[in-house]
């Protein structure tokens, strides 16, 4: 008992330094333009949100993505709050921030304000940006507006193609999911079957299609090379 106080009572400090040391290193709300700000949401993320599967290189894949699919649907979206939302929606998935009992995308909404307000983000439009962080999950019904359900799109193309394969592979042994080789393989195949049922956007699903391709090479592959997954 005494040492899960002490490892909650870690974790709390943890969280309160790292938006303490955002805080005092940020430039004024009032000064902060979007190039500052925005360096300093990037330079947060790499700082505390390293993750080989959901940290800062799988947010700008998802912020890069949004962009190409409202770009290919010819939708308007507010690039700050997709900025912010795509380079903070997995933190409340990643320790010392994930909380037990809360979803990761509402834990994520939960802490943005503190980590916005500090670097300077324009914070009228903080409501948007956290409605596109508690909205992204595959699991959740898909929000009404366009940039939510584009960005919750681009997260799910994230599951798919030859960069699925990386990020769960990566996960081997040190996740739930996949505590060893095979159980990561069949995470990948089941990924492969029903992530692509879960796309809302036209440019997503043309987009899912092709990765879907991808990853069944990948597996054909993989089962001519062991036996037909019996040596792996």
């Amino acid at each position: 008992m005494r040492d899960q106080r002490s490892r909650r009572w870690s974790r709390s400090i943890a969280l309160v330094l790292t938006l303490v040391i955002v805080s005092t290193t940020a430039s004024p709300a009032h000064s902060a333009t979007r190039a500052d700000w925005r360096e300093q949401i990037r330079a947060f993320a790499e700082s505390h949100l390293q993750h080989t599967a959901w940290g800062p290189a799988h947010a700008r894949r998802d912020y890069e993505m949004t962009r190409a699919l409202a770009r290919a649907e010819g939708i308007t979206v507010d690039d700050d709050a997709l900025y912010a939302a795509a380079y903070l929606h997995d933190m409340g998935g990643i320790p010392p921030y994930a909380k037990a009992g809360v979803d990761h995308g509402e834990r994520s909404a939960q802490l943005a304000d503190s980590v916005l307000r500090a670097v300077g983000f324009p914070m009228e439009k903080a409501e948007l940006a956290k409605e596109i962080m508690s909205h992204h999950q595959y699991y959740r019904p898909p929000d009404t507006l366009a940039v939510a359900i584009l960005f919750r799109d681009a997260d799910i193309l994230d599951f798919l193609g030859a960069i699925d394969v990386a990020r769960i592979v990566s996960l081997t042994t040190r996740e739930k999911i996949a505590p060893d080789l095979p159980h990561a393989i069949e995470v990948i195949r089941k990924q492969m079957l029903d992530m692509p049922g879960r796309l809302q956007s036209e440019s997503a699903k043309r987009e899912g299609a092709k990765r879907v391709r991808e990853m069944q090479q990948f597996l054909d592959a993989l089962s001519a090379e062991t036996d037909s997954l019996r040596v792996i």
